[in-house]
């Protein structure tokens, strides 16, 4: 037994003293890659938001002198409605608990704290892998459906203009199909968007090879710039790369979660942000949402049965891609694989 001076053992000194308990929660869940900052804000005042496409456009012809001109009528719209959906939670707060537990974490804030976090974390995940592109769906459709997906995509009319098939599990990828993406995206990308293991995988080959590669095919541009706070941010083709931690590894041509996230092949996007009526993608929000706090924060006041109050958090959102060819995508790609020319 150890010998504490004065008192019989430790645990009789310890009945004098009290730990000191630092105020607030340490992160451990600390993400990258969130969409919500960067994408441009549309405020709705209604249920849906409607928008044309262009398909069909009208063409000309050449005639001769005195040649019969006739009338032609070819021109057709394509349609697109996206319907505001809402990410929703709400908890008790138990009275007891908010009127004596203040030291020296204020339990009411620390709950909203977290309520903040784990909503936001909701709508980004929809942003990706989100599924519901009717009226009655709960949700909205992510990235991952707004481009249909298909074995043998090759960035073509005949398969996917927007989308190329990388070939699967043993197929890495290369760089001139990485320049095909860039240029399936019209004018120009804002980013690409991929996992942080593909991202890694890019960067060993800048720095591990880049002088050779740079020689051999001179389409693979990959440097590092820091931004306004001295973080070194990657680019292709001068186009910012973003990692992701809400992309995971995915299914082989069709796209969604892989159920135990070790399929070992996920995707990169090309996006291009933008007002919908200039054909970019944007966040469309409704109501209170959107703002410094985002979320709409509403006290729900005393609850009948409980000794508590409750507090809902929530989010009135959808995307909007105003055309197609502001987003490409390479799927089904090994993404630890040796990447070539």
């Amino acid at each position: 037994m150890a010998i504490v001076g004065h008192f019989s053992s430790l645990s009789e000194l310890r009945k004098l003293v009290i730990s000191e308990m630092i105020a607030g929660v340490i992160e451990e869940t600390i993400e990258v890659g969130q969409l919500l900052p960067m994408l441009p804000v549309v405020q709705l005042n209604s249920r849906s938001l409607i928008y044309n496409r262009e398909n069909v456009l009208p063409s000309a012809a050449w005639y001769d002198i005195h040649q019969q001109i006739s009338f032609t009528a070819d021109r057709s719209i394509t349609q697109k409605e996206v319907w505001l959906k809402r990410a929703i939670r709400q908890d008790l707060l138990d009275e007891f608990v908010m009127e004596t537990y203040q030291n020296p974490n204020m339990y009411k804030v620390e709950i909203l704290k977290s309520l903040v976090k784990g909503v936001a974390r909701t709508v980004e995940d929809t942003l990706v892998y989100g599924s519901g592109s009717t009226e009655a769906s709960t949700e909205f459709d992510g990235l991952d459906k707004l481009i249909s997906i298909a074995d043998g995509d090759s960035f073509s009319s005949a398969t996917n203009l927007q989308a190329h098939d990388m070939g699967g599990a043993s197929n890495p990828l290369t760089f001139r199909v990485l320049r095909e993406l860039i240029n399936a995206v019209r004018p120009r990308a804002s980013i690409l968007l991929m996992t942080r293991t593909m991202r890694d995988t890019l960067a060993a080959v800048a720095m591990e090879k880049g002088i050779v590669l740079s020689g051999a095919a001179p389409i693979a541009t990959i440097t590092h710039t820091p931004d306004q706070f001295g973080k070194m941010i990657d680019f292709f083709d001068g186009i910012p790369i973003v990692i992701s931690d809400y992309l995971l590894q995915e299914n082989d041509n069709t796209g969604g979660k892989d159920s135990g996230n070790d399929s070992g092949m996920s995707s990169i996007y090309a996006i291009r942000f933008g007002a919908i009526a200039d054909g970019g993608l944007s966040l469309v929000v409704g109501g209170q949402t959107g703002g410094t706090a985002f979320f709409k924060v509403k006290e729900l006041g005393p609850q009948s049965d409980f000794d508590a109050d409750a507090i809902r958090l929530s989010a009135y959102v959808t995307l909007a891609l105003g055309s197609t060819r502001a987003l490409g995508r390479i799927h089904s790609i090994q993404e630890a694989g040796t990447i070539i020319g």
